[in-house]
């Protein structure tokens, strides 16, 4: 009778925390409805973007400029204009971490605003080797690909990154494996 008492607690006591932790997500998700109704748009983000991946792709040898937004690329003697969309930025998985990070209900908040500073740095960087490693690839085998690598390749990749940077995460904290206080 013990048993059963104290497991039916076990689940009210995990459910409870599950319900806080969609609660709590679903209201960190409204910003993003909001931005995404206004088609709100960070331009230094997407200038910072085509900045980083026009200087990779000089480094692997192109002969790459960036204007603005746009990424202007030559290749195989034809100029490739790539625009860096507000999507193409990342910003969506950035916060949908930070939201995932916050919501969880596993740790104190100054830990969890700690890694979510972290967290979005990892995306952002992971964002970054996308944009720049989808360009190269269609630099190197046409860019008629261009849409499939993007597509396939990266798109469902970044939301496998953000899942896995967050359950990392869950797991430092659970066996607390990181030593930030």
């Amino acid at each position: 009778m013990v048993k059963r008492l104290q497991k039916k607690e076990r689940v009210t006591t995990r459910l409870t925390s599950l319900l806080i932790f969609l609660v709590t997500f679903n209201l960190l998700a409204i910003p993003l409805y909001i931005a995404l109704y206004t088609n709100f748009s960070f331009e230094p983000l997407k200038e910072l973007n085509a900045r980083m991946v026009s200087a990779t792709l000089k480094f692997f040898g192109y002969n790459s400029y960036s204007d603005g937004s746009t990424v202007d690329l030559v290749s195989n003697g034809l100029l490739q204009k790539i625009d860096i969309s507000w999507d193409s930025t990342g910003w969506k998985s950035m916060y949908a971490l930070a939201a995932l990070i916050l919501a969880t209900p596993i740790s104190k908040i100054s830990r969890k605003i700690k890694f979510a500073v972290i967290g979005v740095a990892i995306i952002f960087f992971i964002n970054y080797l996308r944009i720049s490693s989808t360009i190269l690839i269609s630099a190197s085998f046409g860019f008629n690909l261009f849409d499939i690598i993007h597509t396939v390749l990266w798109r469902e990749g970044l939301i496998l990154a953000v899942v896995g940077v967050w359950l990392v995460w869950m797991r430092m904290e659970k066996y607390k494996i990181w030593k930030i206080k």
